[in-house]
């Protein structure tokens, strides 16, 4: 069985929805879904069957659909652009959530009726679970669906998402915290129930995470490739990111996708890379041998001795590396250098024609002027141009895999 655990972390959790997006569109089947605070929401609604409208939920959502907060000055607040009207209206709201105890969460809440099918959830053949803390007696509650009282789904979730900063309402008169202050993502509730595969979509979140009981158990984490930004920040341009980060990460995961930046599906052997690394011009080798300060000798054992090996190091990749491993970062320096969109999965040929279709004139031709002038200046092998060199077999490599 395939178990899916999912770490709280506020706005972060829009991570968890690209991710999971991309395991549901490669078939997998998850037979027990749980996490803490939103990864307890977002696991509620997978877990129901209503993964597609938990996802548009998250597309459209800002901090102002989800406190009574105004969007523009909170913004300003999150990104550090504060003016002087911000600045007054942070004062005023930090005043109300001191004199209401907290942040109110009445939008929060009628957010959960509108996405959340408690009937759904526990009809559900999908296993379910959260993790909150009581306060009351310093406790920590491990709850599958089936220990929570019927009618009381959407409490305990708010429960579990209780942030230290919301005003705390009484549940059956106790008061609970957010899961993650124990366990911000519950892979033992799978564990318990004797799950040997288990998923755990990550987001770095602030708070524990309890070691793992069984060591026999298989565990994948999806870990975010970047920062996901703050808890709080529901910036709708920064959850876009993430839905597609979370989305790419995973199929990192799932294709065993090539590239450290960018997502790249590679079909060719490692034979391949070789013979069209070794169809490059001997005057780009030349050019190159030139700017690197390199010996003369035979071309191909001048590339594959000296100018790969030192590439390597420039692009900070292991000595011992692939000629695919190579390739592919010169490619990725190319593509970052034209902002090229990063978080999309594209095929190897996609990527260079990409890559190809990008008009950077100016950089060939300052790349051109700069060749003529290195010749003339003596240079050691730790100050030449590393742009210069990239750029220079970068080019050669769009012209060999054409």
């Amino acid at each position: 069985m395939i178990g899916l655990a999912l770490e709280g972390g506020g706005a972060k959790g829009a991570f968890h929805m690209g991710a999971t997006k991309a395991f549901i569109e490669e078939g997998y089947k998850f037979h027990g879904i749980v996490g803490t605070s939103i990864g307890a929401i977002n696991g509620a609604v997978i877990a129901q069957g209503d993964f597609e409208k938990g996802y548009n939920w998250w597309t459209k959502i800002d901090i102002s659909t989800i406190f009574n907060l105004e969007k523009i000055h909170m913004q300003k607040f999150m990104n550090r652009n504060i003016d002087k009207e911000t600045l007054i209206y942070i004062l005023s709201a930090m005043k109300n959530i001191i004199e209401n105890r907290g942040i109110d969460t009445k939008k929060m809440r009628e957010i959960l009726n509108n996405i959340i099918d408690e009937d759904k959830l526990r009809k559900s053949k999908i296993d379910f679970g959260m993790v909150t803390v009581s306060i009351s007696d310093f406790k920590p509650l491990n709850l599958y669906k089936e220990d929570i009282p019927n009618g009381k789904m959407i409490n305990y979730l708010m429960a579990s998402a209780n942030f230290p900063i919301f005003r705390i309402e009484p549940l059956d008169d106790r008061y609970y915290i957010d899961g993650g202050f124990y366990d911000n993502c519950p892979i033992n509730l799978l564990v318990k129930k004797k799950y040997t595969e288990i998923i755990a979509i990550r987001t770095l979140g602030i708070g524990p995470v309890q070691k793992v009981k069984n060591k026999n158990v298989k565990i994948v984490n999806i870990i975010p490739s970047e920062s996901l930004g703050r808890v709080l920040n529901f910036d709708n341009d920064l959850i876009q990111t993430n839905l597609k980060m979370g989305y790419c990460d995973a199929m990192r995961f799932i294709k065993k996708l090539k590239g450290r930046k960018y997502y790249i599906e590679s079909i060719y052997t490692e034979k391949t890379f070789f013979y069209k690394l070794s169809s490059m011009s001997k005057n780009t080798i030349d050019n190159l041998s030139i700017i690197m300060k390199l010996p003369s000798m035979d071309p191909l054992k001048l590339l594959f001795e000296r100018i790969l090996p030192d590439i390597s190091k420039i692009i900070n990749i292991q000595a011992l590396a692939s000629y695919e491993d190579i390739v592919i970062g010169i490619l990725e320096y190319m593509a970052e250098k034209r902002q090229i969109e990063r978080y999309k999965v594209y095929t190897l040929d996609d990527f260079i024609k990409v890559i190809k279709n990008v008009n950077l004139q100016k950089v060939s031709d300052s790349n051109k002027l700069t060749l003529d002038i290195i010749k003339k200046i003596k240079l050691t092998s730790t100050t030449y141009p590393k742009e210069i060199i990239l750029e220079q077999i970068g080019n050669e490599l769009l012209g060999v895999f054409e």
